[in-house]
């Protein structure tokens, strides 16, 4: 498994977007990922590990809280990876179970867990399109 790209939304110690290109990491050779304690290095580790595998490792996968404790009410917790496995260039998106603000009512409700995991031969991804939206008249 050759990861290229991580992106992480209100997951760990990141409460807003974050993005690491591994393939510029990686041009010269080998990478270290390093910093002060709480900068989140094991959290990019543990987005890995929960993009490949749906959970997170060790102690830490017990606790089944993945979202982050400083992300907007309204942020989906969500992960994405794009690498090569197996000679396929594949982009699997992970969102965990977690509760979601209501427009009315109490405050919150839990929304299940997604994946998605497209497959590509060859070179990356085009970058995500945002979604259109249109009001049906009635």
């Amino acid at each position: 498994m050759r990861p290229h790209r991580l992106s992480v939304t209100a997951f760990g110690a990141f409460g807003g977007t974050v993005e690491v290109c591994f393939d510029d990491l990686a041009s010269s050779g080998l990478f270290l990922l390093h910093g002060e304690t709480g900068a989140g290095k094991t959290t990019l580790l543990d987005a890995i590990g929960f993009a490949l595998y749906g959970r997170v490792p060790g102690e830490r996968g017990k606790t089944r809280r993945l979202r982050s404790d400083h992300a907007a009410a309204g942020t989906r917790t969500e992960v994405q990876l794009e690498a090569t496995i197996g000679g396929r260039r594949m982009r699997i998106t992970r969102k965990p179970e977690q509760e979601r603000p209501k427009l009315r009512g109490p405050p919150s409700r839990p929304r299940s867990s997604s994946r998605n995991s497209p497959a590509r031969r060859g070179g990356p991804f085009p970058p995500a399109r945002a979604r259109r939206t249109t009001k049906s008249r009635t």
